[in-house]
């Protein structure tokens, strides 16, 4: 065998094997967030739909039956640990793996807000129109995170107490929190750390409380009926 062969096939070798290396470390972590999510789950609903996107990550989602909520959808989008040098330029880029939630309302909100965190990439993706939002100044919270609204007047009274305090608790994780009149109504990005998800829950479930009002929330979906 000449020494070219040998050292495409000890390329193709060392390709392959990394290739699982990396798709068995996404499939862990997968498993570990997979436990931890479940555990959460379970306190809304017994059905979960679930989707596969292979090592790339997964999408969970279930419907509640009443409550200010009507679906929530929670995926996992892993960095491809597969490709080595493709995981080295999103490191440097700043790319982490994600954990999005989405959410949709039995009632419409009625304004829009987007907050992004300080050295979140989604913020240069995202465009958001100057002439609709108008950024929002809620004490502390601006040193972490960039604030609009299409009514700051709303979103200053929204983003307090419990919405504020969980907000507050994503601060060096948090990529991204959207209210739209659109569906979903809620989105949450964040980057995926220990106990991300359970924190997330928290400033959902403060959101959609926010959000509906005490008077609804007491009712209910059911009692309406």
């Amino acid at each position: 065998m000449s020494w070219e062969m040998a050292a495409i096939l000890g390329l193709t070798v060392s390709l392959i094997a990394l290739y699982t290396v990396g798709s068995i470390w996404n499939r862990r972590i997968q498993r570990s967030f997979w436990r931890e999510l479940r555990d959460v789950l379970k306190r809304y609903s017994r059905r979960i739909s679930f989707k596969s996107f292979g090592s790339s990550g997964f999408k969970a989602a279930f419907r509640l039956p009443s409550g200010p909520l009507s679906k929530v959808e929670v995926s996992l989008v892993l960095l491809a640990r597969e490709m080595p040098l493709y995981l080295l330029a999103a490191y440097a880029a700043g790319r982490r793996d994600l954990v999005i939630v989405k959410a949709n309302l039995v009632k419409k909100p009625d304004f829009q807000l987007e907050v992004f965190g300080k050295e979140a990439r989604l913020e240069k993706e995202i465009t958001v129109k100057k002439e609709l939002f108008k950024p929002v100044k809620v004490g502390g919270l601006g040193r972490y995170m960039n604030i609009k609204s299409d009514r700051p007047d709303k979103a200053f009274k929204f983003l307090s107490g419990e919405v504020l305090e969980h907000l507050t608790a994503l601060r060096s994780c948090l990529e991204r929190f959207s209210i739209s009149r659109r569906e979903p109504h809620i989105l949450i990005a964040c980057r995926k750390r220990e106990s991300t998800i359970r924190a997330i829950f928290k400033l959902l479930e403060a959101t959609a409380k926010a959000i509906y009002g005490p008077e609804e929330l007491t009712h209910g979906r059911r009692g309406r009926r």
